[in-house]
């Protein structure tokens, strides 16, 4: 499984330690129609603004509860939310809109829309899209 590593900590998914608390979490490009040729040009289209209470219900459909808990009560484990990647255009991606990445790592602190954030893993495939 990829390791998430996420910076954006104005998401109502974010936890302490960079960590992503969603249950999954989609990677797409940044322009809908436009393959991304930076990291610049993706984002983390799960994210969700931490703007108080109802921010934190509204986002609660998508918590990773079980790997909350063992984050909280089990040493050494890591809590990684699933992988869905559209970005066919990154060497990382793979059939099934898979992360073949070892590890992710998702910024855009202080950001207020999804397109604020980003995939700092991208790398452009050589000659374009898919496999």
């Amino acid at each position: 499984m990829t390791r998430v590593i996420c910076y954006v900590n104005t998401c109502t998914h974010y936890m302490a330690g960079d960590l992503c608390g969603a249950r999954n979490i989609d990677i797409m490009h940044e322009e809908e129609g436009r393959m991304s040729a930076i990291a610049d040009q993706t984002m983390c289209k799960t994210f969700h603004e931490a703007t108080g209470i109802t921010s934190y219900l509204g986002s609660a459909d998508n918590i990773n509860i079980t790997g909350t808990l063992m984050e909280l009560t089990l040493p050494g484990h890591h809590l990684d939310p699933t992988i869905d990647c559209t970005v066919a255009s990154c060497v990382y991606w793979d059939e099934g809109r898979r992360c073949i990445a070892t590890a992710i790592e998702v910024t855009g602190s202080q950001a207020n829309e999804c397109q604020d954030t980003n995939c700092r893993t991208f790398e452009r495939r050589e000659g374009g899209i898919g496999r």
